[in-house]
């Protein structure tokens, strides 16, 4: 008897309706995959609850596309009847299953609660008898258990092989005994729909994971390329891009533009007296106690890494005066918070130059070349000082 179960599902899977629908599955699981991926780089625990909502409304809608869009093309292959219905349940528990294990919000954990609901709707009361409808309860029980244990044991599950395909048949399992109550196949045939479910899952897992190494492995080549593997901001390349972008930008809006530049007081000391491996350190303190407290007082700054020890930051929609006060805030911490390494105390301070885009600015280079001569006036001022559009200030004098 196994065999012939085993014999029918690969036979019904093997056939061609099957194969346009494990092809769709996969094209949506796909759109979901990618749609997951770029909304979840947008959020962090940190976000704004509305904007974590936001992203979660958007991907249960995309659930809820994938289901009907599902529905349509099953409906079009089969010319408007439900022959073979057993296609558009698996695939549909596919994507369910699929989208909780990806996603792992609570907007999916409620979609996934609330299908047997919204399958069934008026019909469980109408249609069942008492036989079934205690059968329909108890299933639709165990199925929230289940869900409910995937939604919580996501990773732990996705690291134990054996436990991943024994939820995921306890969860087709569940699925297909709620849909014996209400049509009428023989029970065994049950096997024979879980059979094809797991068939779909390993094909969609192995999908899935390719299209997700390749989307990390792009991420990571965008890093590389984009970001200074030292101190983590962002380098000179991604500068050279976001330069012609701002320049085209904002020398068409009436939207101040502010670039500030600034490097490490005596950086050649810390190399000399300490060594590299204590510049490197230095670096990397400096970078991060700046990007830190930018992300903080929502600074709205850009930090980058431009070569040696230079930075430059980049203020969009704030002038020179307010950009003044947020640099002088940042350096006052950054010396307040000395770098501690091998028992010795490190104070670092750092030097400025900033200036504004102007009209006469026929480039972002006019821009930068007059903010490094501030820089460098600064320097030549006697270092941790700050030079705004020409006039050179002492960061003590600003403070107080």
């Amino acid at each position: 008897m196994s065999e012939k179960i085993l014999e029918k599902a690969i036979e019904n899977y093997l056939n061609i309706d099957s194969a346009i629908i494990t092809l769709v599955t996969i094209g949506l699981i796909t759109i979901i995959t990618i749609i997951a991926y770029s909304l979840e780089r947008r959020i962090s625990k940190r976000s704004p609850v509305l904007n974590k909502v936001s992203v979660h409304l958007i991907e249960g809608v995309a659930i809820a596309f994938s289901m009907v869009m599902l529905e349509k093309i099953f409906f079009i292959l089969n010319s408007g009847s439900i022959n073979n219905g057993w296609l558009y349940a698996n695939a549909q528990l596919t994507i369910l299953l699929y989208c909780m294990y990806l996603m792992r919000n609570k907007i999916t954990l409620l979609i996934n609660l609330a299908m047997p609901l919204l399958y069934y709707q008026a019909m469980i009361f109408k249609r069942f008898d008492n036989k079934t409808l205690p059968l329909f309860i108890i299933s639709y029980l165990v199925l929230i258990v289940i869900i409910l244990y995937i939604y919580n044991q996501t990773e732990k599950l996705q690291d134990k092989e054996w436990k991943y395909l024994g939820m995921q048949t306890l969860f087709g399992l569940a699925w297909w005994v709620l849909l014996w109550t209400d049509h009428t196949f023989p029970a065994y045939e049950i096997i024979n729909m879980l059979i094809v479910f797991l068939i779909y899952m390993s094909i969609i897992r192995f999908c899935a994971k390719k299209l997700q190494d390749t989307m990390l492995n792009y991420n990571d080549l965008q890093i590389q390329v984009n970001y200074d593997e030292l101190t983590g901001v962002r380098n000179r390349a991604n500068l050279d891009k976001t330069a012609k972008e701002i320049y085209d930008t904002y020398s068409k809006e009436d939207v101040p533009l502010t670039v500030s530049m600034f490097d490490i007081d005596h950086f050649k000391k810390f190399n000399d007296e300490y060594g590299h491996s204590t510049g490197d350190e230095v670096l990397k303190h400096v970078a991060h106690t700046i990007e830190r407290e930018m992300f903080l007082t929502d600074a709205k700054g850009q930090l980058f890494r431009f070569g040696g020890e230079e930075f430059i930051i980049v203020f969009r929609g704030k002038s020179p005066t307010e950009c003044t006060s947020i640099i002088t805030d940042l350096r006052n911490t950054l010396v307040n918070t000395p770098l501690i390494l091998n028992g010795q105390c490190l104070n670092i301070t750092i030097s400025f130059g900033v200036s504004k885009l102007a009209s006469t600015d026929a480039d972002f280079d006019d821009l930068f070349n007059r903010v490094d001569q501030f820089l460098y006036q600064s320097k030549n001022a006697g270092r941790n000082r700050i030079t705004v559009e020409g006039t050179t200030h002492n960061f003590d004098d600003l403070t107080t």
